[in-house]
């Protein structure tokens, strides 16, 4: 395990900052929509049969030209090929990292109380009285406040205790942000970072002053002069002050000593991790893992019954990796990008020369010294050509116009959302439900630039699968689903011949629920009914209703006493994570739903509260 400088400030990273290209606007008329789809497929399958490269790369952006001549020796621009995206390429099975990363609203719910309650201690006037349930919602509604930057970087920079304690919660905390979703078991945290500290101890042992001194001067002379200053303040009382700290991160920033060069020094003068190289024990790092959710950095979820989890929330994550930790890639996906075929062994070692560090060994060694000596990803790739660049993103299908720092950016933020290793879903319908509030609402330039559509049509089909896969796999109630056009898009069945139908209405706009109810719901409850089934209600899935929608249901309700649940999508995907998170495997009951309103977020977590 290897840590990236702490103490490097930068941009926060734009999680989602992969370039979209502008989707052209949605026709009203399907006819004409699905010709004019149906003609730019026929044509993009022709040019590729041809062998040709198309002047659009698809995403709106011209194919780079090369120049020749005419047989009177006239110059002609002509487009250049592009090399063709590897759709086979691993890079595309590793896609969704940030998707697993838990957000502070998934945590929440299956956080203890006694963890809450030392949460919200330092955020609130005064937690007396309040029960479980209310500071949950308490977490939930102020998400955004919690994961504020200046109370983050606040509650990590300004912390209170002596200097030992805080490089624990450097350590801690930098162990959790190279996890691939930021989180580990506390047994197992324990164990990383007892580790951890074993292998710098070790390590310090087999630095050769006198060969650095010889093979590399300039960066013997910065790790020399660390060595004496951090030893002149070691001796004064065997401590290290607040001032004293925050001069030797100045000194680091400007020698270009990382904060593992640091330990590796503060090793070397039997100062780390404790004074005579002692490694902490679980109790201290306990007592420091306390500390961390005090201040709101580090999180704790789980029950008495399984292990119980550490985690930095993905909002908490996301302003940790920018602004304290620097950490633009983490470890493992920086060698996938270094280990790219465009990347040769002599750029590395060009750029790792310019920092003043060992530039010797094969491309494998030198990945490994790159991703341990602090140098940035965007900073190595900057020193590459804006055509070498752009060949990487083409070989993506990344857009690959653009500014270089842009492209550069593009290139971070693929290589960010690699999952550690391959994971093959057997159930594909997970794709569409983690992406199910965009199939709802029918946002196709963000469904096509994350590949999860080709076509438009396919949103009404993935919308439907995802709400299937919802009951199934996340209510754990049974569900069957009908693909006839005279049927409701799903049953769940209750005791005896008694059901539920549920029907699904993707929408660019709230939907309106004259368009459905008479002309297609009241036809399904019929149909139900007619072949000895008693229906009690039907649930419509969409992004949103109009004011008028409730009205009609309640008049419906009145004259035929089946109930019309309107149900918006974002609030159902929220029971259903919930729900599962706190379940132990037991059915949600669904009868919940059986009732006449507009069923929102907050709609939601009361019906949750009645499971």
């Amino acid at each position: 395990m290897t840590i990236e400088n702490p103490d490097a400030f930068g941009q926060i990273l734009d999680e989602s900052s992969l370039d979209v290209s502008s989707e052209s606007v949605h026709q009203s008329n399907e006819h004409s929509s699905n010709s004019k789809e149906w003609a730019e497929t026929e044509a993009i399958e022709s040019t590729i049969a041809l062998g040709d490269e198309l002047a659009d790369d698809g995403e709106g952006e011209q194919a780079e030209t090369v120049t020749t001549t005419d047989d009177l020796g006239r110059a002609v621009r002509l487009p250049k090929k592009k090399r063709p995206p590897k759709y086979d390429a691993e890079e595309f099975k590793l896609r969704g990292r940030r998707e697993l990363c838990k957000r502070i609203a998934e945590i929440a719910p299956s956080m203890s109380k006694l963890v809450k309650l030392r949460l919200l201690g330092s955020y609130l006037d005064s937690t007396k009285n309040k029960e479980d349930e209310e500071l949950t919602l308490i977490i939930k509604k102020d998400a955004l406040k919690l994961a504020e930057r200046t109370r983050i970087m606040g509650a990590i920079l300004n912390a209170d205790g002596n200097y030992a304690q805080n490089q624990l919660k450097v350590m801690i905390v930098n162990l959790l942000l190279q996890q691939e979703t930021h989180e580990l078991p506390e047994h197992q945290l324990d164990e990383k970072v007892i580790e951890f500290e074993k292998a710098m101890v070790k390590k310090s042992k087999n630095i050769d002053l006198a060969a650095m001194k010889k093979a590399d001067p300039d960066r013997w002379h910065h790790f020399d002069t660390y060595r004496i200053v951090l030893e002149a303040a070691w001796s004064d009382n065997d401590q290290i002050s607040n001032d004293e700290a925050r001069l030797l991160s100045v000194l680091r920033k400007h020698l270009g000593i990382s904060h593992e060069d640091h330990w590796l020094i503060a090793a070397m003068l039997k100062r780390f991790p404790k004074a005579k190289c002692v490694l902490h024990t679980p109790e201290e790092i306990n007592e420091v893992r306390k500390d961390l959710h005090r201040q709101g950095v580090v999180w704790s979820y789980g029950s008495d019954a399984s292990p119980r989890i550490d985690i930095v929330p993905f909002e908490i994550a996301t302003v940790l990796r920018a602004d304290f930790s620097a950490c633009e890639l983490q470890v493992v996906n920086y060698r996938r990008l270094m280990s790219h075929d465009s990347i040769l062994a002599s750029e590395i070692r060009e750029t790792l020369q310019r920092n003043e560090h060992d530039r010797s060994g094969a491309k494998a060694d030198l990945i490994e010294r790159i991703v341990t000596v602090g140098v940035k990803p965007s900073e190595f790739l900057g020193e590459l050509d804006k055509e070498k660049l752009s060949s990487i993103c083409n070989g993506f299908a990344l857009k690959t116009s653009g500014s270089k720092s842009e492209i550069i950016q593009r290139i971070i933020d693929f290589y960010d959302d690699l999952t550690f290793e391959p994971r093959t879903s057997k159930d594909l319908r997970e794709v569409w439900y983690s992406n199910y509030e965009l199939l709802a609402s029918r946002a196709y330039a963000e469904l096509r630039a994350k590949k999860v559509i080709s076509k438009d049509l396919e949103i009404e089909h993935y919308f439907e699968d995802a709400t299937g896969f919802l009951f199934e796999k996340r209510l754990l109630v049974p569900c069957d689903m009908s693909r006839k056009d005279t049927r409701s898009d799903g049953r769940l069945q209750l005791d005896g011949n008694q059901c539920l139908l549920w029907d699904c209405k993707s929408a660019e706009a709230a939907v309106n629920l004259q368009d459905h109810l008479d002309s297609q719901f009241d036809g399904y409850l019929q149909k139900e009914r007619d072949v000895g089934k008693q229906p009690l209600a039907f649930i419509v899935i969409a992004p949103s209703f109009t004011p008028l929608s409730i009205k009609l249901a309640y008049q419906y309700k009145a004259r035929t006493n089946w109930d019309i649940s309107l149900v918006q999508a974002d609030a159902l995907k929220h029971l259903a994570d919930s729900w599962f998170n706190i379940s132990n495997g037991q059915p949600f009951p669904i009868r919940l739903l059986n009732r006449t309103e507009i069923i929102d977020k907050e709609r939601a977590e009361y019906i949750l509260s009645l499971a």
